[in-house]
């Protein structure tokens, strides 16, 4: 046999050994790409579901403080008129014989106040409550309101304010300086507003 020879039949035997040794690629996806494809899909809507969850709970908070600003503005525009006489809600109003209580004029104002008494806590699907302090681990705060009075320290004093709880039993027969602040979801706390009352 000659070398050209030699080489030919090699060459044959290879050609004939090719096509069998490895399979034709149709262009098809296999089933690896189709698993991957459905994993692609079912991540994809998971994000988007978790997408559609944080924007729900962005509403609730962006409710809540709304709520916060509608106390203060109603609190703020009501600041002059309750110093006089037929101010409409007289448990709130600003008296030199009677002392008036927070706690009455609260009362008064979350059932005829007519903006107030219709918020509703975002998060309990319930009226808007008032809270002792935005506490992540309290879940009754979630959603509610923070009031705080601020009283001025002495001139040159290192605190200018020392901020506490407006409780039911402060008085309110005259001006004061009030801190609101709103609690989210997670409880903790959103500041809404200094103003006065």
């Amino acid at each position: 046999m000659t070398k050209n020879e030699n080489q030919s039949s090699n060459e044959m035997i290879q050609q004939n050994s090719e096509p069998n040794s490895s399979k034709m690629n149709s262009g098809l996806p296999n089933f690896f790409d189709i698993l991957f494809l459905v994993f692609l899909v079912f991540v994809l809507g998971l994000v988007a579901w978790v997408g559609v969850l944080s924007h729900e709970e962005g509403v609730k908070n962006e409710v809540t403080k709304q709520n916060g600003e509608a106390w203060v503005k109603w609190m703020s525009e009501n600041s002059e008129s309750r110093t006089k006489e037929d101010f409409e809600f007289e448990s709130c109003s600003v008296s030199v014989a009677e002392r008036k209580r927070w706690g009455d004029c609260f009362k008064d104002l979350s059932e005829s106040a007519e903006p107030l008494k219709k918020l509703i806590n975002p998060f309990t699907q319930k009226s808007v409550q008032f809270v002792n302090k935005c506490d992540p681990k309290d879940p009754e705060s979630i959603g509610g309101i923070f009031l705080e009075k601020l009283v001025p320290t002495p001139a040159g004093s290192a605190i200018p304010v020392v901020a506490s709880q407006l409780v039911n039993i402060d008085a309110i027969d005259t001006k004061l300086s009030l801190k609101l602040t709103v609690c989210d979801k997670g409880g903790y706390a959103i500041k809404v507003a200094e103003f006065e009352f």
